[in-house]
């Protein structure tokens, strides 16, 4: 049986390879790669990458509320993670246009994937 870990990074992986094809806008990619990290939440309800992708995940295909509960959670598992406090704030920037807060954070986020990605 897979463990958390091992189910997050085929899930990455996949997530990865949507990001460099573009393909991260399409709901039928981001429905596919969900039920993973899903499974892995399931044996693991705390494994922090999980709850990172997923909350993205969510956040591309307009799931704010839900979204906004992992990254709750995330803030209490790792209250040091500079990068969750980012996501929530994001998230919870109802004053502005919460849209283009998501917009931008996951723009960043992709940003930073493909860079890591060509750096390999």
């Amino acid at each position: 049986m897979a463990t958390a870990a091992e189910i997050y990074q085929e899930a990455s992986q996949q997530w990865e390879e949507a990001v460099e094809l573009d393909l991260y806008r399409s709901e039928d990619i981001v429905y596919g790669i969900m039920p993973l990290l899903v499974r892995g939440l399931d044996l693991d309800p705390d494994h922090v990458p999980s709850l990172d992708l997923l909350s993205d995940m969510l956040m591309e295909i307009g799931g704010y509320d839900e979204a906004i509960e992992y990254a709750e959670k995330l803030r209490a598992l790792a209250p040091d993670e500079a990068g969750y406090q980012e996501k929530l704030s994001a998230l919870t920037d109802f004053e502005n246009d919460q849209r283009r807060a998501v917009r931008v954070y996951l723009h960043q986020k992709r940003q930073r994937l493909l860079k890591n990605h060509a750096c390999r």
